[in-house]
């Protein structure tokens, strides 16, 4: 088996080490790839291709081409005047070419000839295209992020052309298909989710969501087989065809026409002559084809040149190891300070493409707070790293309830993230019948381990005909396992036994519940599933408040852990998430109720007192509606969790991005445009601010505190030092490469990152 790569020069940081006034780069952190999509295709030779679209920061975007029969992968870099931007979607059209983009950039790769055979800038006002879809006459559109701008391509003529804006104030153009009559239309959010439609005929545009109906988040649309078009808008079904909607029941919706459209993170992975991928690798470089007809699988190698992942986060840990976290993919990466070893940990399969948007430790733990679901981690960096949990399932596992049950108005859907066993009712009433087995004689315990989220409705059980319980309510704001349910004893007969969970009407919510597992059995058992969490594992979620954390911090008590940032797509104002490593108690404190509204906390430090002091951020990076106009430093009382005093500390910016509290208890800061600034927490009053705006701007965990006292701050084109008591800043060097992301000083050596090299300076 035969594997070869085709590359294209490209101007890269060199990987060996380089010492430049006392700067060393010691590499690449994790040398990796993520995958955006996959797509497969037949060539009109005959040639069965696995086309990956992969996303990393060299200075070329590429995408990797993949012959399943000779084995050989094609790594064929995009146009030398493109730069590297994150592809999101992409489509495999029917004339067999594939489209993807690069940032603003729209490109065409024709697999047959192994090149790309066009590329253009349809919208200067777009910086990235999430969708695609495929008209009946051939044309293919796609629909902007940050901008809702709708893009279409001619193939024939070789046009492409920019439609406008769909929707002025929302960002994300997430959702597009086509009917049969050849209107477009789009779903729309994260705010207030829309559907409009547009005649590429006449350029008429039509809102088909009534402005008092639009809610929070995003609707969806997709093509139907039959040459309509299904959408939903929050909980409403439409059925659309010539630019009109008609209601819909979301149940009975007609099925999906396979166009060859993937968005991010999609995978189109059948052959017409019944092969498979069975699975891409791009982080162990194999792909495993099966063949479905003989069920064997064939394993192909592979290789690309890569230079690596961002690094968006570091942070110092025990024993002067510097710990950082690269983002799509996300790996944890160690630096051991005192033997300048660079260790890429590894891959965390639960945060994904996501990262530790921010890093503290707290004794031997680290803390990470993760993007995007909002969850704070732990790593013993005592114990070696393990980032798989291992589950052990005690009762009858949900994919053998599903194979050995019956759902009535409705259907089984195996959950296989979750494992749980999911009745999708069609209605209230809806029941999933479950058969349990008693081996003998005697009394019993059913115990059930239901699974609990936002839209799930309140259930009923019946166990051989008889309702045992209260009525379960299976709502619940995070999606998780609920308390374990215990019923009996029961006296019973051996053989077959029969679980109904019937669905109630709850205003509100979905006729839908899930099962982990069940168990009926004479043995004790106080828990039917066992969990080894790994290392590093979960400590808390705040999914929705702190979707995009920007700082986490271990109080100086050294038992509380925090993270702060922005709120969930389509929401302005974030919350921060407090952790007890002691109780596992977890507290949220929310911008509404608790903060500052419209304002997300980015970065955090505690005072002498242990109160905390935060500077925020008013921008909504999720697309959602700002309401405040410039960021502010706070002081929130530990005691009371209320803000004591804020102000703006430096008029005008939206951003404070770093500060720190150095012995003398003032308060340092560095925000968005380059100001550095002081604040007197006695007085509460700024006591100096001024701006360095030729050093350029100041990247997250600028500021650190030297083993002489004095205080260095990082701004992307200059270290600098003040000495506390003075306020005045004195640059001491200018990095070969920009700072992208500010780190640790540990052992005499400034830690930080550019792009997805981890460098220090002495």
């Amino acid at each position: 088996m035969r594997t070869a790569i085709v590359l294209a020069c490209v101007n890269l940081i060199p990987l060996a080490l380089v010492a430049q006034e006392g700067f060393m780069d010691h590499g690449v952190g994790a040398k990796v790839a993520e995958i955006r999509n996959v797509v497969t295709t037949a060539t009109q030779d005959g040639r069965h291709l696995v086309i990956c679209n992969p996303l990393d920061v060299g200075a070329r975007g590429y995408v990797l081409v993949t012959d399943i029969d000779n084995g050989e992968t094609k790594q064929c870099f995009c146009p030398d005047n493109i730069p590297q931007s994150a592809p999101f979607g992409a489509l495999m059209a029917r004339n067999g070419r594939f489209y993807t983009t690069q940032g603003q950039w729209f490109l065409e790769f024709d697999p047959n000839a192994m090149q790309w055979t066009f590329h253009g800038q349809p919208s200067k006002d777009v910086s990235s295209y999430l969708c695609f879809t495929e008209g009946p006459d051939g044309v293919v559109w796609t629909g902007g992020a940050y901008k809702t701008a709708l893009i279409s391509f001619d193939p024939k003529t070789r046009e492409m052309k920019d439609h406008g804006l769909l929707d002025p104030k929302e960002q994300y153009l997430s959702f597009l298909a086509a009917d049969k009559a050849g209107w477009i239309y789009a779903g729309i959010g994260t705010a207030r989710f829309n559907i409009v439609a547009y005649n590429p005929k006449t350029g008429e545009k039509r809102q088909l969501v009534r402005e008092e109906d639009r809610q929070h988040g995003t609707a969806t649309v997709y093509p139907a087989a039959d040459g309509t078009v299904g959408a939903l808008a929050g909980t409403q079904g439409l059925l659309l065809l010539d630019g009109k909607a008609a209601p819909l029941d979301w149940a009975k919706r007609p099925p999906r026409a396979e166009i060859g459209d993937v968005k991010y993170g999609g995978r189109l992975c059948d052959f017409p002559d019944g092969r498979r991928v069975a699975q891409y690798d791009i982080e162990n470089r194999t792909i495993k084809i099966l063949n479905t007809k003989t069920q064997e699988t064939k394993e192909i190698p592979f290789q690309y040149e890569t230079e690596g992942a961002t690094i968006t986060s570091l942070a110092e840990g025990p024993n002067g190891v510097v710990y950082a976290s690269s983002c799509h993919p996300m790996h944890l990466i160690a630096f051991d300070v005192k033997e300048k070893k660079l260790t890429d940990l590894g891959f965390i399969p639960a945060v994904g493409g996501g990262n530790f948007c921010a890093m503290a430790m707290q004794g031997n733990i680290v803390v990470g707070a993760q993007y995007s679901a909002g969850r704070l981690w732990a790593f013993d960096a005592t114990k070696p790293f393990n980032p798989r949990e291992k589950k052990t399932v005690l009762g009858i596992p949900a994919q053998e309830l599903i194979r050995n049950g019956e759902c009535r108005d409705g259907h089984f859907t195996y959950l296989s993230d979750l494992d749980a066993a999911f009745i999708h009712g069609d209605k209230f009433g809806a029941e999933g019948t479950f058969r349990l087995t008693a081996p003998k004689d005697g009394k019993y315990h059913l115990r059930i381990l239901p699974l609990r989220h936002t839209t799930y409705c309140t259930v009923r059980f019946i166990f051989d005909g008889n309702a045992v319980g209260k009525p379960y309510d299976a709502k619940h704001e995070k999606t998780e396992p609920g308390e374990l349910l215990v019923f009996g004893p029961m006296d019973l007969k051996a053989g077959a036994h029969r679980l109904t969970a019937r669905m109630i009407e709850t205003p509100g919510q979905k006729p839908w519940f899930s099962i982990c597992t069940v168990d009926l059995s004479t043995e004790k058992r106080e828990r039917l599933i066992e969990h080894d969490p790994g290392n590093p594992r979960i400590l808390a979620e705040w999914p929705k408040d702190i979707c995009r954390p920007r700082t986490a911090l271990a109080h100086p008590d050294g038992k509380h852990v925090m993270m702060a940032g922005f709120a969930g797509y389509g929401w302005c104002g974030g919350g921060i998430g407090i952790y007890n490593l002691e109780t596992k108690e977890e507290t949220l404190l929310t911008a509404e109720k608790d903060l500052l509204p419209g304002h997300s906390c980015i970065t955090l430090k505690a005072l002498p007192n242990g109160d905390l002091v935060g500077g925020t951020s008013v921008d909504a990076p999720g697309g959602g509606h700002t309401t405040a106009t410039e960021g502010e430093l706070f002081i929130l009382d530990w005691k009371t969790k209320k803000i004591a005093f804020h102000t703006a500390s430096v008029p005008g910016d939206r951003n404070i991005v770093s500060i720190y509290v150095p012995p003398d208890g003032l308060v340092y800061g560095l925000s968005s445009n380059s100001t550095f600034f002081v604040f007197d927490p006695a007085s509460r009053k700024i006591v100096h601010s001024k701006r360095y705006a030729d050093y350029g701007g100041p990247p997250r965990h600028a500021l650190q505190i030297g083993p002489d006292g004095r205080l260095y701050a990082m701004f992307a084109k200059a270290i600098c030092r003040i000495a506390p008591g003075t306020f005045e800043m004195e640059k001491l060097a200018t990095p070969p490469m920009p700072i992208t992301a500010g780190g640790a000083l540990t052992n005499g050596l400034l830690v930080y990152a550019h792009s997805s090299h981890i460098w220090t300076w002495r």
